[in-house]
């Protein structure tokens, strides 16, 4: 870049001073990263935005609210498979937990799924049972954890997140006030681009922010406003390959640059779902992650990203 250009008025400095005051900027800068790196891990309330629950499949709800009071978790959007066990969870603690309907891994499309049913979504939301719809598979990579994760593995799911069926379910899931959490992987972008555009008036959150590169996530967030955006497995232990840290912890630059720009459309989640991962060192460990992910972050970004923007997206009933 020109310095010219960079800073109108260069060329009428001695270069000099030029240069001084150059220096003084990059001090200025290293010392705001230094002040946020020293501020240490970020202390504040956190909502898991990806939370999964499946009957007889780990946690009965009473179990999984102490394992959140243990990591410090202060809420979660709840992915009940079936819903009435994220809801049973809310019951018990209606200020913590937002219940969501999930249905299994490879059933978005099954005859007997609540997605295919829009008279039945109808009547769960209207009875307010449920606040949104999600985690909704649709393109999902095969996968084998290690073990972190108990050694889980399933083969490919391939749904389009544009099916007809699916947008009357987020259309129907918009009407009603609620959020969609999506898994589509980043190489199908254009497919949940399509399905975002033609449900506007909902709120979408793309679950792992698709496990794609900083620029797929800036160019969606940037066209469509009805788009949010969860980190979840992308740490060490669950999605290595797409990890938002180098080797040393730090974020990465683009990563940081891309949350700063858009504070208010992601948030963190933390995607335990096997049995092993509902244990007190693996969920700590988890949420130690993202606290000092967010910890290198400005104070105000991090308090959005870690909570605020769940309470805005799907707000948590008065306890």
């Amino acid at each position: 870049m020109c310095l010219h250009h960079a800073f109108p008025g260069a060329g009428r400095l001695p270069r000099r001073r030029l240069f001084a005051l150059l220096a003084a900027l990059t001090a200025s800068t290293l010392a705001r990263a230094r002040a946020t790196e020293a501020a240490g891990p970020y202390d504040g309330p956190i909502v898991d935005a990806h939370g999964h629950l499946k009957e007889g499949f780990g946690p009965d709800p009473s179990g999984l609210l102490a394992l959140h009071d243990r990591a410090g978790i202060q809420g979660a959007l709840l992915f009940g498979e079936p819903w009435p066990i994220a809801t049973a969870t809310r019951d018990l603690a209606p200020g913590r937990i937002v219940p969501m309907l999930a249905e299994g891994y490879a059933n978005a499309l099954h005859r007997d799924s609540s997605y295919m049913n829009p008279a039945g979504l109808e009547q769960v939301f209207a009875a307010q049972v449920v606040r949104g719809l999600g985690e909704i598979i649709c393109r999902h990579s095969p996968y084998q954890l290690g073990a972190s994760g108990g050694f889980a593995s399933a083969p490919a799911n391939d749904v389009p997140a544009d099916h007809p069926a699916l947008i009357e379910a987020y259309q129907k899931a918009g009407a009603a006030g609620g959020v969609v959490t999506i898994h589509q992987e980043w190489w199908f972008a254009d497919e949940l681009e399509r399905a975002v555009r033609a449900a506007p008036d909902t709120r979408f959150i793309w679950a792992h922010a698709g496990h794609g590169d900083v620029e797929t996530a800036r160019r969606l967030l940037a066209r469509n406003p009805n788009l949010h955006a969860d980190l979840s497995a992308r740490s060490p232990w669950l999605g290595p390959g797409t990890v938002l840290t180098r080797a040393d912890g730090t974020l990465s630059a683009g990563w940081a640059s891309l949350l700063r720009e858009h504070a208010d459309r992601f948030l963190v989640g933390f995607d335990l779902f096997v049995p092993a991962h509902y244990q007190d060192g693996y969920a700590q460990q988890m949420v130690g992650y993202y606290r000092g992910l967010l910890g290198q972050l400005e104070p105000d970004v991090a308090a959005l990203i870690a909570y605020g923007n769940a309470a805005r997206l799907a707000p948590f009933a008065a306890a």
